[in-house]
């Protein structure tokens, strides 16, 4: 879904209005795979439910109410399997589903069915792990008014046995809605937790390659928002090494990566990808000029001088720059764009950014032409 402009605007200068997505996504996920179980189950119950009341129970409401359960639980199925399928759908799909289950556990109550009563409120009692406690507790309250109306519209009238069983019952589901919701919150950050220590490098606190690409892939497939790639390769790093020790230049890497974090969003995606190669993806970057302001501010925040006397090294950084918008839509084809315009900025002397450009792309093959026959292109800027 693409951002509003205004959104887009305060987004790049770090203003975050959603700080929660990581989270928010890590919760769809495990949502998923459980409404798939509580799908399934509305299903099958919703079948087999049916075919009871017609059997047993004749002309009563209970194929109605096993019948909106079936097809709330297709529906839930069906967008748990779509790959498609935005947060907004499965939530409603599984607010559908269960409103079904709070339904047939009203129907049961009214209708002294303790096989439908027991079966509704348990399965909708689960509902409670899948989502966020403000919207279960609205939830858990509509069904305790419903409980209510439904006893006195049918005829029965509001005792105060029956009262008192229902402010029991809403009780009792808010209790376990608090527990549960607690112990998923745990789970989820536990779990986030565990996935971001092995998603990240660990002298320089940057995402790694791997988890890099995804995050990347997943923006590229997910939005149609523009963004921004740029690689960056240390000039004279290997010196650092070399002279004044892999310690050193270790202390390098991470006053980049410091460095680097200290300039980019939340939002942005910045990797290490090995040596002293870095790759930062900026979302929602409004306009080229913008992006050049930004490569030009990393070139001048990672120069600094290394050592002293005889050892004084100036280390600097080549960046390629690529724009969504340049290059077919893929990882692969942003990062072989960058790629080749780092080494122009490289073969340029360093301590610069360069933009990609088809034009780029067609000197660096007149370039690797005339060094060597069907070579890389890269290879002329070596």
């Amino acid at each position: 879904m693409k951002k509003a402009g205004w959104i887009t605007w305060l987004d790049q200068y770090g203003y975050e209005l959603d700080p929660f997505d990581k989270y928010r996504d890590a919760t769809l996920s495990s949502n998923r795979g459980a409404m798939k179980v509580l799908g399934f189950s509305g299903v099958f119950m919703g079948i087999g439910l049916g075919i009871y009341e017609l059997v047993n129970r004749p002309g009563s409401a209970g194929p109605v109410f096993s019948g909106i359960l079936l097809l709330m639980g297709l529906l839930a199925v069906w967008q748990c399997y779509r790959e498609a399928g935005s947060r907004a759908g499965l939530m409603l799909s599984g607010y559908g589903l269960y409103l079904a289950f709070y339904a047939l556990g009203i129907f049961g109550s009214v209708q002294n069915n303790n096989g439908a009563f027991w079966i509704g409120v348990q399965m909708g009692l689960c509902g409670f792990l899948l989502d966020y406690a403000v919207r279960m507790a609205g939830l858990q309250l509509l069904s305790y008014f419903s409980l209510l109306l439904a006893w006195d519209v049918t005829g029965g009238g509001l005792t105060g046995q029956r009262v008192l069983f229902a402010t029991l019952f809403l009780f009792c589901g808010l209790v376990a809605m608090w527990a549960q919701g607690r112990a998923k919150l745990a789970m989820i950050m536990s779990r986030e937790d565990t996935r971001k220590q092995a998603d990240t490098d660990l002298l320089t606190g940057l995402t790694i390659r791997a988890a890099a690409r995804a995050e990347i892939e997943r923006h590229l497939v997910s939005t149609e928002e523009s963004g921004v790639l740029m690689l960056l390769d240390l000039d004279h790093f290997k010196p650092v090494n070399d002279r004044l020790g892999h310690q050193v230049g270790d202390e390098v890497l991470i006053g980049v990566a410091s460095d680097l974090k200290k300039m980019f969003r939340a939002s942005d995606v910045l990797s290490r990808l090995g040596g002293d190669e870095f790759i930062i993806y900026m979302k929602g970057v409004p306009e080229r000029s913008w992006a050049e302001q930004r490569a030009e501010q990393v070139v001048r925040t990672v120069r600094r001088w290394v050592g002293e006397g005889e050892t004084h090294i100036q280390v600097t950084v080549s960046v390629g720059v690529v724009t969504t918008d340049m290059v077919p839509r893929s990882y692969d084809e942003l990062y072989r764009a960058a790629d080749i315009a780092m080494y122009f900025a490289k073969a340029d002397g360093g301590n610069g950014a360069v933009f990609y450009s088809k034009n780029l792309l067609g000197e660096a093959r007149g370039r690797a032409s005339t060094r060597q026959e069907g070579g890389d292109p890269k290879e002329a800027l070596r």
